[in-house]
């Protein structure tokens, strides 16, 4: 990509018009209008400088890309960074069958959850049938201290019976 557009600039580098032909004799195929160089403001008329001016700016352009600090080694981890890039597609067919696994597992656990909500209402059920049978058990135990009550009291009289029996 960056050396298609290189391979343009030098191209329209290369392409001028001869000297007194105006714009309207322009063959539409000789106009280059599809190439963002995005250049500083003192190369952007490259295509109308004479030939001296455009190695002299060129050299500007050279002088000023060594100048600036570390592109050696950015340019330099290029190769590193076209092997990293080369890995997405691995990375995102790893991460759309993870996406899958999740995706089934949101399915799965939807459905646990639905099975937990029936089971819990099952179980609410149980536990009012229970509360109603702890009420029954309540009056039960009433009225088992009411019988143990007149058992006491039985038991007393027969303990005097008793009580006079070995006394003669």
């Amino acid at each position: 990509m960056v050396v298609e557009s290189v391979n343009e600039l030098f191209h329209a580098i290369q392409t001028r018009a001869p000297p007194g032909i105006s714009i309207g004799q322009f063959v539409k195929g000789e106009i280059i209008t599809d190439i963002d160089l995005n250049m500083p403001s003192e190369f952007l008329k490259l295509g109308t400088d004479e030939i001296s001016d455009i190695g002299r700016k060129l050299d500007k352009g050279v002088k000023l890309l060594e100048s600036l600090p570390d592109i050696k080694e950015s340019v330099s981890m290029l190769p590193s960074i076209k092997e990293s890039v080369s890995m997405l597609p691995g990375i995102k067919t790893g991460i759309d069958a993870m996406n899958m696994k999740l995706d089934a597992f949101t399915d799965e656990q939807r459905t646990f959850n639905q099975n937990v909500g029936s089971h819990t209402q099952r179980l609410d059920g149980y536990i009012e049938e229970q509360r109603e049978h702890n009420k029954r058990f309540d009056g039960y135990i009433e009225e088992q201290r009411g019988y143990n009550k007149l058992m006491g009291a039985h038991n007393l009289r027969l303990e005097q019976i008793l009580q006079k029996l070995v006394e003669k």
